[in-house]
């Protein structure tokens, strides 16, 4: 898992600000995430509430052009992910690493930011929630690949087939409840 587990915030709410001066997102977009953030961190989220929030988050963005927001990402990654990566975390990928081990972040966040994140930590693979784009690269509101809960599952049971890992022999880590069905599927929770 990335967001909280990775690193220290939502990786979406971590990109605030360069989006924000970029000309994408209000002033009050950026206070009510923020809000939102410090409600989620101290009380958690139903399933609910979460799908609202991610129904709110994909209209927001509908219309944006996908190149320009990687870009964005690209250009401030260092900048706004280095300063929030775990320690612990980051050993544990080299810890793995240095067994041999296939290395993957699995995020419900969108893939334009969870695959530099990974880039840059140097993991193999980056499986993440990927947005449905229209004929002229922006964002649809929609969602092609939701990577959450039990569709986390389903998208490492594939990566798994596709590059013949035994995932009772795999590691998982997490900060939610919301993982536990990945958590669940592996043999080292």
């Amino acid at each position: 898992d990335l967001d909280k587990t990775v690193i220290a915030k939502a990786s979406v709410v971590a990109f605030s600000r360069p989006l924000h001066r970029a000309g994408m997102l209000s002033r009050r977009t950026m206070l009510r995430a923020a809000w939102g953030q410090l409600l989620y961190a101290q009380f958690g989220a139903t399933p609910e509430k979460l799908e609202k929030l991610r129904a709110s988050v994909l209209q927001l963005t509908k219309g944006w052009d996908q190149a320009e927001i990687s870009s964005i990402v690209r250009e401030q990654l260092a900048d706004v992910i280095e300063p929030i990566v775990f320690d612990e975390a980051l050993e544990r990928i080299r810890d793995h690493q240095r067994q041999h081990h296939k290395v993957f972040i699995v995020s419900a966040s969108p893939e334009e930011v969870v695959a530099p994140i990974a880039q840059l930590l140097g993991v193999d693979e980056a499986i993440a929630t990927r947005a449905e784009l229209d004929a002229d690269g922006r964002y649809s509101g929609r969602t092609e690949r939701y990577v959450y809960a039990q569709d986390k599952v389903t998208a490492i049971e594939a990566a798994a087939s596709r590059d013949g890992l035994d995932l009772s022999r795999c590691w998982a880590y997490s900060d939610s409840a919301t993982d536990i069905p990945m958590l669940s599927a592996v043999g080292h929770p």
